[in-house]
């Protein structure tokens, strides 16, 4: 099949129109024409990629299947449609695609028998549509909906409704079907279901039957979906309109008269809504240029099912028809064949169904023309139908019927004979709505469903402009009928078939039960049989199954004879090159006028000389090509052997000097090391020294204020835990510090001492103030304080001069220490006034006469923060100024 598809592509037949090309797939339902076409688009896509326009072209496939294919008693995925797409190729790439659909079966959405089922779509839809969605067009389950319940069970085992509506909803996506289209496509779907839920009921009005609606409900939610008017609904189904020069006149409808025409109002919103959804694909993936083509049918296959109605007859006809363009393109052209190349033949009969062919459609009496006339007489029903076709077919070879007295009749058909119950073929075949409903559907407030109906009415009426200009006085316009319109696009695409070169892929069905894996051996011959394939193997066996060309046959055996160039191509020069290749006989061949005919066995004979040949020539290219790559490949050897000597040559010269390299470096590294190693001991030493050295003098530095060792004196724990923290860097906070803002002294400009300052010498202080007269520098603790103090006093004064000894003498104290060691003593004067005189007392007594200058600016430093901070008494004022 895809070598099939491969040569249509690669190398069309001469006799086509230029660059068309065709593949009818035939078959009975089920048999995989449907699986087939999909394989043959996919393949088609894969060797003539072009991304956008082939993802488009691939995607349409299964938004068709899901609106265009049913379960069926045979098959779970039968086409109620005829599908012709047109593969257009523009340099080697697919361009575009055409898709035409032809003889829907619209009787579906209304009617399906015991285990069928209704279009895919349907319970696709209302098994992934979200819950806010399913609310919005008031779906439930599809067991409640009387369109889809009739056939039993609404699923299908191994299918995946919810996964396929995903899929479904991928691929509208990928079309560019907006949102809003969506919404639409699936408010037409929910209106259709509600409106199989709608029933009538009957009653007496002026003494005749009519219909009323029952279900008013659903005549509202359809009307809603769709936006038109509910009672203008409700009088379509349930009223016939009849036009006068004056006015319209409205007549009810009996029930039976009202479903037909409810069943009318769902099948061409259906219809319709098909035809837009193929019109819209075309649109995406339309060539710019008609170029090069390739053309696939896929159409239902033949039906014989236990009920067979009207939509059996025009499948099994379309059936019929193009198993007759089967028969012309593949037995007549056979002969004609012969006869064009001057052969003598017998001609072998086939089975033609002609016949057939004429007893459904022929002029004026075929089965469907007097349908057609039946539907243009009211009073006309299914029996005087019947009784129409036993009258003038009763005779008719393959037209039976029945013995007894039953609404049926029997046609035997290139498949076998099928029998059709004729109920309802009538209001089948008529399958028209009203004005009044086109009108009424034109108004909706729906955009979508409006240019629907927009577009039908405007067909309508052209059609309806050329009947009337071709009808005569006493015969009135009827509008097409369903069989006429049936026909007419038959007709069309046989026409379109004809024009193209046509290959047909045969499908087999294995078996009637869709089993897998199971092969009925009747079931199987009977298909062979019946589809013109064994009389075609019969044919070219009896006949010359091989025909080649004179230049050909020359250029394909003429390395058998050893030329290089083929002789004139004209049949003495075949005979003589036949003759020296295979041993002859009467009958085993024919040359025709363009053409040698062989049988068979000759071919094969020659075919394997030929190969002989051939494989001896390829043996010896193979022998010729093996040396010249091995040659090759030594000479490739040769050199990267050469080239790897060279690089292991340099890599062990390389590893020699990076060793000497490498010891050259330790060397040098040796002698580095201890050069600096000596240096580093020099300047380690040198270091050591100048530290010793920066010690010495440091400490010749603090002990140069050292009168006496004072670093034994105790001080307070308190002021040694502050003394050591500083020592460690960290921040001091305590009570004992207070931070003192520094006094703000308003600057004199002059100063003068007392006139009477020589009066007051501090010798005068020490006789009238000190314990003792004794003034002079300390290097000892007192054992009793200088000055007349409190006794409560005298044991912190004694502390204090220790701390004045340890603060002027102690060589280890470092610049935060002191300030802290000096604040302390600043801070009990502040914290105790009797103390000042006596903390001033101990100061001016240590730096009076001191011979260390470090250790008595040490003292005045403490002196001069003292008299900062507190001042002296009246009585030591003026002695201590002086």
């Amino acid at each position: 099949m895809l070598l099939l598809s491969s040569h249509t592509v690669e190398d069309p037949p001469s006799p086509c129109p230029p660059g068309l090309g065709h593949s009818r797939h035939l078959g009975e339902s089920g048999s995989g024409k449907t699986e087939a076409t999909k394989l043959v688009l996919r393949y088609l896509a894969a060797i003539h990629h072009k991304h956008n326009v082939t993802q488009q072209i691939l995607e349409a496939a299964p938004l068709l299947e899901s609106f265009g294919n049913a379960k069926t008693v045979r098959n779970d995925n039968s086409s109620r449609f005829g599908k012709y797409v047109e593969i257009y190729l523009e340099e080697g790439v697919i361009s575009g695609a055409i898709t035409s659909q032809y003889l829907m079966e619209k009787s579906r959405i209304v009617f399906q028998a015991k285990d069928e089922r209704n279009y895919h779509i349907f319970y696709e839809m209302l098994s992934g549509l979200p819950p806010q969605q399913r609310q919005a067009f008031y779906l439930q389950d599809a067991e409640t909906y009387y369109y889809l319940n009739q056939g039993g069970d609404c699923g299908i085992a191994g299918k995946s409704d919810r996964e396929d509506f995903l899929r479904l909803l991928a691929a509208m996506e990928i079309l560019h079907f907006t949102p809003d289209d969506q919404a639409s496509i699936f408010r037409v779907l929910s209106s259709i279901l509600h409106l199989g839920n709608v029933y009538f009921q009957r009653y007496e009005a002026d003494g005749q039957e009519v219909a009323s609606v029952v279900s008013a409900q659903e005549i509202r939610v359809v009307a809603e979906l769709l936006q038109i008017s509910p009672e203008g609904l409700q009088k379509a189904i349930t009223h016939k309109v009849t036009e006068t020069m004056r006015e319209k006149i409205y007549t009810p409808l009996t029930v039976e008269s009202a479903v037909d025409a409810r069943d009318a109002v769902a099948k061409i919103l259906y219809s319709l809504l098909f035809r837009w959804l193929t019109e819209r694909i075309n649109g995406q993936v339309y060539p710019r240029h008609h170029a090069l083509s390739i053309s696939i049918l896929d159409i239902y296959g033949f039906e014989d099912l236990s009920f067979n109605s009207f939509e059996q007859l025009c499948i099994n006809y379309a059936n019929e028809y193009l198993q007759f363009f089967f028969n012309r393109i593949v037995f007549r052209e056979e002969q004609e064949e012969y006869s064009r190349e001057q052969i003598p033949w017998q001609d072998i009969l086939f089975s033609d169904n002609q016949a057939c062919i004429d007893l459904i459609s022929s002029k004026p009496h075929g089965i469907l023309r007097i349908l057609d006339d039946q539907s243009c007489f009211p009073q006309a029903t299914d029996h005087t139908f019947l009784q129409k076709c036993h009258y003038h077919h009763g005779n008719n070879q393959i037209y039976l019927k029945p013995k007894m007295p039953l609404p049926e009749f029997t046609i035997k058909h290139f498949a076998g004979p099928v029998t059709y119950q004729v109920h309802k073929f009538l209001d089948k075949n008529y399958d028209q709505v009203g004005q009044e409903v086109l009108d009424l559907f034109s108004h909706s407030k729906n955009k979508m469903v409006a240019n629907l109906f927009l577009v039908h009415a405007e067909v309508v009426g052209q059609h309806r402009g050329h009947a009337r200009k071709s009808s005569t006085v006493t015969r009135r316009h009827q509008p097409p009928t369903v069989s006429t319109k049936f026909t007419l696009s038959l007709l069309e695409l046989v026409d379109k078939m004809q024009r193209c070169n046509s290959s047909f892929i045969r499908c087999i069905k294995p078996n009637g039960q869709k089993e897998p894996g199971v092969f009925e051996t009747e079931l199987v011959s009977r298909q062979l049989r019946y589809s013109g394939i064994l009389e075609t193997i019969r044919i070219r066996r009896e006949g010359y199954p091989v025909r080649l060309a004179f230049n050909v046959f020359l250029f394909r055996y003429k390395s058998l004879v050893g030329l290089k160039q083929p002789p004139a191509p004209d049949g003495e020069n075949c005979v003589i090159m036949l003759s020296k290749l295979v041993p002859l006989r009467p009958g085993a061949y024919q040359v025709g006028v363009t053409k040698l005919f062989l049988k068979e066995d000759v071919y094969q004979l020659l075919e394997s000389k030929r190969e002989r040949v051939r494989q001896v020539a390829a043996l010896t290219l193979q022998r010729y090509t093996r040396m010249f790559f091995v040659r090759k490949r030594y000479k490739e050897f040769r050199t990267k052997i050469i080239r790897l000597q060279a690089h292991c040559r340099g890599f062990l010269t390389r590893k020699r000097y990076l060793k000497m390299k490498k010891s050259l470096v330790k060397f040098r590294s040796l002698i580095h090391m201890y050069v600096n190693r000596k240096r580093y001991v020099k300047m380690k030493l040198e270091a050591r020294r100048k530290a010793e050295e920066e010690r010495r003098r440091r400490e010749e530095e603090l002990t140069k204020r050292e009168v006496v060792n004072v670093t034994h004196l105790v001080i307070p724990a308190e002021l040694g835990y502050l003394l050591q923290a500083a020592a460690g860097g960290r921040e001091l906070h305590s009570d004992c510090l207070a931070l003192v803002q520094a006094p703000h002294i308003q600057e004199e400009k002059q100063l003068t001492l007392p006139l009477d300052i020589n009066n007051f010498p501090f010798s005068r202080y020490v006789r009238l103030y000190f314990r003792e007269p004794k003034f002079g520098m300390l290097t000892v603790p007192l054992e009793m304080t200088l000055t007349r103090t409190d006794d409560a006093l005298q044991q912190e004064a004694l502390e204090l001069f220790i701390m004045i000894l340890r603060f002027m003498g102690d060589p280890h104290l470092n610049g935060a220490q002191e300030n802290l060691f000096g604040n302390y003593i600043i801070q009990r004067g502040l914290a105790n006034q009797g103390l000042r005189d006596e903390i001033l007392a101990q100061l001016a007594n240590q730096v009076w006469r001191n011979p260390n200058h470090d250790n008595a600016e040490r003292g005045w430093l403490l002196l001069l923060g003292c008299v900062c901070c507190f001042p002296p008494s009246t009585s030591l004022h003026t002695h201590l100024l002086k």
